[in-house]
Formats: structure tokens, C-alpha cells, sequence
């Protein structure tokens, strides 16, 4: 802390000849603590990001081409406010999302009653980072991908393309993926003593996907506007946010819990404790012009423990 003021001392003097026509004090003790001492940070954010190819290697390649992430319509992703701030040793000390998860849908009008959430404990020194937007609206996005592809070892990287587009690559495992939604409150929780980043998200989302190798296109929306755990509206407009809430840490051999690494490996643990909603799968098309049918699942509830290393 002392650092700290010292820091703030050198700031101010060096600003002083670009405020000649202030009053200069002193800053006592409890002045330099009302300065370093504020509730953390927000950022007001709008962005609009566009990747041409992402490569993923092994032996030959897993491709995404003509990724981008955007507000729907391609408008810029935007009225979104993170906030950022660092628990203290008193319960919700210095965080500036006053409630976090279903308590915060609760205040916005939703009925909650029956939600799956587990409540995420915030302790002194843990992280917490709170996704709400300015208007408190949900915040709109698009999310497209052109095509996800296996292509050879030897690809060039930066130059892979399907054979469907003109290239060398090989089988198209989606195409014409578009994805339009809306985001509600997300907090993530970064936890000081356990290594463990814990993220909560409401969220809905529809849209439509090929599958080139199976033959098969469809629609699909992930909602919770049926069923025993339906959301409310908010500003007047259902928005029915599906749910989900997973925690991302590292295991070994040695860690409890439902799953553990193989002996002498350190392996990275993602525990799906609710992802839950409705989901719509429509306008499925199978080998032809015409359509199959159409698939409604109400009240789907997942929970998963896993952990990811390499072999």
C-alpha cells in the first residue's frame, strides 16, 4: 500500500505543470486511501472482430474459416459494461454487480423459482467479473463461422480452404453456421485460493447449420420458454435465457472429486454444473429438398464432469 501511494505522489507531481492554474495540497493519509481505494473498474465496450482462419494442428487440421463476432444485422457488438473488481473480507465487499446470477433476474422481473444455479461463494482476494449491459437490455449478437473443415498435414496455415471452396482441404463438418442471440447477465469468478474460474451465464440463441458430410441442414433455438423453470420478460419482451454455469480449474492424480488426472499428469477439469433450457431443433432436412419434422426438447438439464489432456 505504501508503494502504492508513493506511486500516486509521483503522478500527481508530474502533472503539476499542466495544471498551473490549480490549487496544489497535500494529500494526507486518508486522502491517498480514498484515492487507492475504489471499488475496481468499468468498461464500456463495442467491437466487431473478424477472423479469416483458425487453425487447430495436430497431425493434419481441424480449420474454421470466415469466423466473426458482431450485434445482429452486422452492427458492432455493443452497449455492453464490464465490470471489474477484486472481493474484500466482508461479504459483496467492492463488487460493482450488486447481485450476481438468478438474484440479479430476480430483481429484473424474472421469475427464477426452480432454477438450477448453484451460488457461487465470493471470498476475500477472489476476482469477480460482471457482463451486464448500459441499457439493461440484453445485449444482441451474431456469431458466424463459413465452414469447419479437416484438411492434410502439409496445409499451408493462412491458405487452408475445402475443396468445396477451391482448396485442398478435405471434409466440410459444418457450413453456414449463423448464430443470433442475446446476452443476459454473466458473471465469471476467478477464485484466489483454489485456481478455479467459475462462469455463470444466461444467454438464448437460434439460428442454422449445414452438415455437408451427413447430408443433413436444419434450424435450431435454445430458449426456456416452456417447461417447469420458464424466465419472465424483461422491459416487456420475452427473452427466455437458457442457463449455464461451469467451473474450469486443473486436477492431478491426487485431487477428489468426481473425476481426477491419470497418475503424474496435470490435466485441465471443466465441470458443466447446469446447462440447462429448451431446445428446438426444426426445419431438419435429411438427403432432399423437403423437410423431416421438427424436434422439441422442454426442461433439458446437463450436468457434466470432465477433464481434457493429451496423449
Amino acid at each position: 500500500m505504501k508503494g502504492l501511494k508513493k506511486i500516486a505522489l509521483v503522478a500527481a507531481v508530474a502533472a503539476a505543470p499542466f495544471a498551473a492554474n490549480a490549487e496544489m495540497q497535500a494529500l494526507n493519509d486518508a486522502s491517498m486511501g480514498a484515492v487507492t481505494g475504489q471499488a475496481g473498474v468499468t468498461i464500456d465496450l463495442s467491437a466487431n472482430v473478424t477472423i479469416g482462419e483458425i487453425a487447430y494442428e495436430d497431425q493434419g487440421f481441424l480449420a474454421f474459416s470466415d469466423v466473426s463476432l458482431s450485434g445482429q444485422g452486422g452492427t458492432d457488438l455493443d452497449d455492453i459494461r464490464l465490470t471489474i473488481d477484486v472481493a474484500g473480507d466482508t461479504t459483496n465487499q467492492d463488487l460493482g454487480t450488486a447481485a450476481l446470477g438468478a438474484t440479479y433476474l430476480a430483481g429484473a422481473g424474472f421469475d427464477v423459482s426452480g432454477a438450477n444455479e448453484t451460488a457461487q461463494a465470493v471470498t476475500d482476494g477472489d476476482l469477480v467479473i460482471g457482463l451486464r449491459s448500459q441499457s439493461g437490455l440484453p445485449v444482441d449478437f451474431n456469431l458466424s463461422v463459413g465452414e469447419i473443415f479437416l484438411s492434410k498435414s502439409g496445409s499451408t496455415v493462412g491458405a487452408l480452404q475445402s475443396r468445396a471452396n477451391g482448396g485442398t482441404g478435405g471434409t466440410t463438418l459444418v457450413s453456414a453456421l449463423s448464430i443470433d442471440g442475446f446476452l443476459g447477465p454473466i458473471d465469471i469468478v476467478i477464485n484466489e485460493e483454489s485456481n478455479s474460474l467459475n462462469v455463470n451465464a444466461y444467454f438464448s440463441a437460434e439460428g442454422s447449420l449445414t452438415m455437408p458430410f451427413m447430408g443433413t441442414s436444419l434450424d435450431f433455438e435454445l430458449h426456456n420458454r416452456r417447461g417447469a423453470t420458464v424466465s419472465g420478460t424483461l422491459a416487456g419482451t420475452d427473452y427466455s435465457f437458457a442457463h449455464a454455469q461451469v467451473d474450469v480449474s486443473v486436477v492431478d492424480s491426487h485431487n477428489a472429486g468426481t473425476v481426477t488426472a491419470p497418475n503424474n499428469i496435470s490435466a485441465l477439469r471443466v465441470n458443466v454444473q447446469d446447462f440447462s433450457g429448451d431446445l428446438d431443433l426444426t426445419n431438419i432436412n435429411t438427403g432432399g429438398t423437403e423437410s423431416i419434422g421438427n424436434v422439441y426438447m422442454t426442461d433439458l438439464a446437463v450436468r457434466a464432469d470432465m477433464v481434457i489432456y493429451g496423449h
